[in-house]
C-alpha cells in the first residue's frame, strides 16, 4: 500500500493521472534510434531504483518539437517565425542574426509554447537587449503520462542541440547561447548541453525532481553541461508535500529561495494544495488557475527569473550550510565562494554552491536583508516591532520579536528580517512596544523598556548603522523614534 501511495503521489505531482499499465510492463533494457540523432536504451543508468519504470522516447515526427524565433524586428506580439533542423534556408529567410545572443527558453510538463509565461520571459529579453530568442515548443510530447514525458525530454534535447550546431555553421557564437528550462525543460537542458562543446549557459529553473532525483549525471542537469550551469530551486518539499522540484545541488551555483521549498503567496500543505485546486477549477472553470494553485511554487521560479533580468533589485543570494541557519541571521557575509545575484545576473557573479535569500510573496519579489542587534538595561516580554526610515523612504513595520518571547538584562539580541522595497541609506527608526506578560509574571517586567545599543546591518550594502539610543525608553504600547 505504501508503494502505490508513493506511485500515486508522484503521479500527481506531475499532474498525471497515473502511471498506465502499459508502462509497468513495457520490456527493460530496449531502446530505439531515430537516424543521426542516435539511439536511446532503457538500460541503467536511465533506469534504476529512482526510475523503475522507464519508456522508450516518441519519435521526433511524434513530438513535433518547434522552434519559434523572436527579435526585435518580430516580438513576441508579432508572429514568430520558424526555425527547421535540418534546413538552414529557415535561418537565412528569418531575422536570426548570428552576431548577437541566442536564448532558448524550454516549457517543462503538460505545458506548450503558448504559456504566457514563455511570452513574458521572451519579451523581458528583448526589452534588456536585442538578441535571438527561440522558443521551444515540444507540448506534442509533454503531456501525460509522466513517465512518457520524461522519456520524451531526451528527444528533445538532441534535437535542440542539433538546432544550435546548425546556428554555429552560419556564424552563431556557441559562448553566447543560453538555455532557459523549467522543471522537465532544465533536464532537456542539460541533455542539449552534454552533446555541444563547451555550450555557454544553462539556467534550471525548478528542475524536475521525479524521475531525476539522485540519478547518474547522464541523467539529469549537472555542472558538465555548459560553461556556467546556475538552478533556482523553488519547490524542494518531499513529495507527500507534492514537491516538484529537485532539492539536489545541480549547477555551479544553486539557489535556495525562501529555503527552496514552500513560496511565500503559495498554499503550503498537500491537502491545501489539493483543495484549491479543485476550487479554481469548479469556481472558475480555468485549468490553468487550477494548476497554478498546486503548481504555485514550482511555477514561482521562472516567475522570479523573469523579473530579475530587468530589474534592479540585486536578488543577493548568500552562502549558507541551510536554510534554518540562514533564517537565523548566521549567513549574510559573503565568504568562501562569494555571494551571487539569483537569475538573470548571476553569470556576472562569483558566488558558486548553494545561496539562499529570501524574496516576497507578489511582484516586486526583491527583498532586502537586515540583522537588527539590540540590547535593553531590563527584563523584556512583549511584541516589539519595527519600521525604517530611509533615504529613499520607509518600510513597513515589522515584527521582530512575539508574545512570550522573553529577554533578559543586558542581553543582545538579533533579529533578521526582510524589507520588500530599497528604502536607501537608513536614516532612522522608529520601535513600537507592547508589553505581553500575564498577572502573574508581569511584575518581572517593567512597563517602560530602557535600551541601552542598537546595531543595523544592511546585508545587500555591507553597511552598519548605530542609531543613539543609549539611555532612552520604548514604553508599553507606545512608539519611540530614534535617529540613525
Amino acid at each position: 500500500m505504501f508503494v502505490q501511495c508513493v506511485i500515486l503521489l508522484v503521479s500527481f505531482s506531475s499532474y498525471s493521472s497515473g502511471f498506465l499499465f502499459d508502462d509497468l510492463v513495457s520490456k527493460l533494457d530496449s531502446q530505439v534510434c531515430y537516424g543521426d540523432l542516435g539511439c536511446f536504451g532503457t538500460a541503467p543508468p536511465f533506469r534504476g531504483v529512482e526510475r523503475p519504470v522507464d519508456l522508450l522516447p516518441k519519435s521526433p515526427a511524434e513530438i513535433q518539437v518547434g522552434f519559434w524565433l523572436h527579435t526585435r524586428s518580430n516580438p513576441i506580439n508579432t508572429a514568430a517565425q520558424i526555425l527547421q533542423v535540418n534546413d538552414t534556408s529557415s535561418l537565412s529567410s528569418s531575422h536570426f542574426d548570428a552576431s548577437k545572443e541566442t536564448k532558448f527558453i524550454v516549457h517543462g510538463f503538460t505545458h506548450n509554447g503558448n504559456r504566457q509565461w514563455l511570452q513574458n520571459m521572451c519579451s523581458e529579453f528583448l526589452k534588456k537587449d536585442d538578441m535571438n530568442v527561440i522558443i521551444v515548443d515540444w507540448g506534442h510530447g509533454s503531456g501525460v503520462p509522466y513517465t512518457q514525458a520524461t522519456a520524451n525530454t531526451r528527444v528533445v534535447g538532441a534535437l535542440m542541440a542539433k538546432m544550435i550546431k546548425q546556428l554555429v555553421t552560419v556564424g552563431a557564437d556557441l559562448n553566447r547561447v543560453h538555455i532557459i528550462g523549467h522543471s522537465l525543460g532544465a533536464h532537456i537542458a542539460g541533455y542539449a548541453g552534454e552533446r555541444l562543446d563547451k555550450l555557454g549557459r544553462i539556467s534550471g529553473l525548478d528542475p524536475a525532481d521525479p524521475y531525476f532525483q539522485g540519478t547518474d549525471t547522464r541523467v539529469r542537469l549537472d555542472p558538465t553541461d555548459a560553461q556556467f550551469v546556475d538552478v533556482i530551486h523553488t519547490d524542494s518539499s518531499s513529495i507527500l508535500q507534492l514537491g516538484m522540484g529537485a532539492m539536489q545541488a545541480l549547477g555551479h551555483v544553486d539557489f535556495y529561495p525562501n529555503g527552496g521549498v514552500n513560496q511565500p503567496g503559495c498554499q503550503k500543505g498537500a491537502f491545501d494544495k489539493i483543495t484549491h485546486t479543485v476550487w479554481n477549477a469548479v469556481t472558475q472553470l480555468d485549468i490553468i488557475a487550477a494548476e497554478g494553485a498546486v503548481a504555485c511554487s514550482h511555477e514561482r521560479s521562472y516567475v522570479l527569473f523573469t523579473e530579475s533580468i530587468n530589474s534592479n533589485c540585486p536578488f543577493r543570494a548568500y552562502p549558507c550550510t541551510g536554510s534554518k541557519e540562514f533564517e537565523a541571521g548566521h549567513c549574510l557575509e559573503c565568504s568562501g565562494d562569494g555571494c551571487s545575484e539569483m537569475g538573470y545576473k548571476a553569470i556576472n557573479n562569483t558566488g558558486r554552491g548553494s545561496l539562499y535569500l529570501d524574496t516576497a510573496g507578489a511582484s516586486p519579489f526583491c527583498d532586502f536583508h537586515y540583522l537588527l542587534n539590540i540590547s535593553g538595561k531590563n527584563n523584556f516580554d512583549g511584541i516589539l516591532s519595527v519600521t525604517l526610515q530611509g533615504s529613499k523612504g520607509s518600510s513597513s513595520p515589522i515584527t521582530l520579536m512575539q508574545k512570550n518571547e522573553v529577554h533578559t538584562a543586558n542581553h543582545l539580541i538579533s533579529k533578521f528580517f526582510k524589507v520588500n522595497k530599497d528604502i536607501g541609506d537608513v536614516t532612522g527608526l522608529t520601535l513600537h512596544y507592547e508589553k505581553t506578560g500575564n498577572l502573574l509574571s508581569g511584575w518581572a517586567y517593567p512597563d517602560d523598556w530602557q535600551l541601552l545599543g542598537l546595531a543595523l546591518y544592511n546585508a545587500e550594502t555591507k553597511q552598519t548603522t548605530r542609531c543613539s539610543v543609549y539611555g532612552k525608553t520604548v514604553s508599553n504600547h507606545q512608539s519611540a523614534s530614534f535617529q540613525c
